[in-house]
């Protein structure tokens, strides 16, 4: 059994010198061709970047910045109308009514993503808090990245230049690492390259504008820098930004973002119009409840009374998300119920009021939710609570002592669905914004048709009313239907 293998090794001993040669040579050779594939594809980026810079030192051009779009300013109710008492009980049908289809709550698993990256005591290393998380980012000189010339396009290309030159591509890793460990959405990205920027020891404004402009063009982001006596980015978005000002290139809006919060007036500014190759990733405010939590709960106790029973819901929700929302845009009234609850807050809602609805007809089902979010939760307007108005995503509604009629509305149409599995829409009125739901069987009371299908009114602001009514100043005005 021993003899083929020591054939095989005679044989290898009495290779001939030519052969090993020859495999030297193919080993040679296939390393020069992968160094010469990687030199090749540096060579792109360099040329990438002096294209580049080449737009930058040529195309800028003077534009107007259009207002920013406003919300509904109609002034919306201060004290709430609330429905009378015996009407609350919709009267007995003839017919059976279906009983509610309850959707199965799947228990939420942990978000299957990479680890984060290691806090780690390492040199080369910083730790920096984001979203209530510790992270490890790479700690790097700030001198040389800072920007001391008067803002041109002459010096914004030569700043270009030197941040292109330094060591930057583990930077821009360790950010898409950031962006795959806690399952960042592409405004959180956004607003860790600005805090990273701030972090290295990048003091004045615009050095922190130009380095995130570079960090996010760099991470593939479409990104813009314009300047009039500062330094400004502009990105596009998939959805309509409101209260931010813009300005319109190639049919394409491009926004004045901003990241701590402060309204940006930007009047007249420079920008250009060439784009870096590999920035083609327009900003998603998608996915907002969906990072991955820092475990900095908050508790939150509400109580509501459905058919004479008084009933408590206990839930848990994530600080640090909460003041992640609040750094966002006002956007459209739509992108708030498709958000949600985060998983671990909305399991434990879910669960809760569940056993509610259990065996009661669908009407019966969502005349308790309605009373949950028409009483559980204290009304206020925008402008009393905030002296602006702010749509709140449904973890701010949790979380805020008040919330008023857009607030409510999200919640409910997001419960609707997530629990019974019923269609729910928006009702846009004049200076207040309301609910309809799509019944198996359609109850008493005010609806309308949208695309084929009727919805009843439900209004989770009307206080203590039921399906099919609708707030007494809006019963003859028609609401412009927003679906999500």
């Amino acid at each position: 059994m021993r003899f083929p293998v020591i054939l095989t090794s005679l044989c290898l001993i009495c290779l001939p010198a030519l052969a090993l040669s020859e495999y030297e040579a193919y080993l040679q050779q296939n390393t020069m061709d992968m160094q010469a594939a990687k030199q090749e594809f540096q060579a792109y980026l360099d040329a990438n970047d002096k294209e580049f810079i080449g737009f930058l030192k040529q195309q800028w051009k003077k534009v107007e910045l259009e207002e920013p779009q406003v919300l509904d300013v109609t002034p919306k109710p201060v004290q709430l109308p609330k429905a009378p008492t015996s009407a609350a009980k919709p009267k007995p049908d003839a017919k059976p009514l279906p009983i509610v289809k309850i959707k199965p709550i799947i228990p939420t698993k942990p978000v299957a993503v990479a680890p984060p990256v290691k806090v780690t005591p390492k040199k080369n290393m910083m730790v920096m808090e984001f979203v209530g998380h510790n992270i490890s980012m790479p700690k790097v000189n700030a001198r040389p990245l800072r920007f001391t010339n008067k803002l041109g396009s002459k010096t914004i290309a030569s700043h270009w230049q030197v941040l292109a030159k330094s060591k930057h591509s583990h930077i821009v890793k360790a950010l898409k690492q950031q962006k795959t460990s806690l399952n960042l959405n592409d405004w959180a990205v956004a607003l860790l390259a600005n805090q990273y920027a701030k972090n290295i020891g990048l003091n004045d404004t615009n050095s922190q504008q130009l380095f995130t402009w570079f960090l996010l063009v760099k991470a593939g982001y479409n990104t813009r820098l314009a300047y009039n006596s500062r330094a400004f980015i502009l990105m596009p978005s998939k959805q309509a930004l409101y209260g931010v000002t813009y300005f319109t290139m190639k049919g394409q809006r491009f926004y004045a973002v901003s990241f701590d919060g402060k309204k940006i007036n930007m009047g007249r500014a420079f920008t250009y119009s060439g784009n870096h190759d590999s920035a083609r990733t327009v900003l998603n405010f998608s996915g907002a409840s969906d990072m991955a939590p820092s475990e900095n709960y908050q508790q939150k106790k509400l109580n509501f009374k459905f058919n004479a029973k008084q009933h408590q819901i206990k839930l848990d929700y994530d600080l640090a998300l909460v003041e992640f929302s609040n750094t966002l845009p006002q956007l459209d009234i739509q992108y708030y119920p498709q958000q949600g609850l985060p998983a671990h807050t909305s399991q434990q809602l879910l669960k809760q009021l569940q056993p509610l609805v259990k065996g009661k007809t669908e009407e019966q089902a969502v005349n308790l939710l309605l009373r949950f979010v028409q009483t559980a939760f204290a009304y206020q307007t925008d402008g009393q609570q905030f002296n602006r108005e702010n749509y709140l995503l449904p973890i701010e509604t949790l979380h805020y002592p008040y919330s008023d009629c857009e607030d409510r509305a999200s919640l409910f149409s997001w419960l609707v669905e997530s629990l019974l599995g019923l269609d729910a829409v928006l009702l846009d009125y004049p200076g207040h914004i309301s609910a309809a739901v799509a019944f198996t069987k359609d109850p008493s009371g005010d609806r309308l048709t949208f695309n084929n299908k009727r919805y009843t009114i439900t209004d989770p602001t009307y206080i203590n009313a039921r399906a099919g009514m609708t707030m007494p100043q809006f019963k003859n005005t028609q609401p412009k239907i927003l679906i999500f």
